[in-house]
């Protein structure tokens, strides 16, 4: 699938509007069945070795224990590049930190992979 800047656009303000608005439902309709989330805070938040979690189950309950976590949790969009499966996205966090994310989307626009940078 080869993206456009037009698609990418679209995506980038579901995939923020559905954080922004803090809606579960609407952030999990971003993300394929399969999806496999790869983040640094992972190993932190689930206590575990792992640096990635494979399917919308798991995705859905560490995301969903994120917005619980963090009640103030806003992204707030500066940049996007498109690639030919991906996107990035670069925000600036609720904290003002600095973070990317790169999503690889599946022919329906779907996130099937996403790996999260912060600085």
């Amino acid at each position: 699938m080869s993206l456009t800047a037009e698609q990418a656009k679209a995506f980038a303000e579901r995939w923020y509007g559905a954080w922004n608005a803090r809606d579960i439902d609407a952030i999990m309709a971003c993300y394929d069945p399969a999806i496999e989330h790869s983040s640094p805070l992972i190993k932190r938040y689930n206590g575990t070795d792992d640096v990635s979690i494979k399917g919308i189950a798991g995705v859905r309950d560490y995301f969903d224990r994120a917005l619980k976590r963090n009640p103030t949790l806003r992204f707030d969009p500066m940049h996007i590049t498109v690639g030919l499966e991906s996107v990035l996205l670069v925000y600036r966090r609720m904290t003002g930190d600095l973070a990317g994310e790169v999503f690889f989307l599946s022919a329906e626009g779907k996130i099937v992979r996403s790996v999260s940078h912060y600085g």
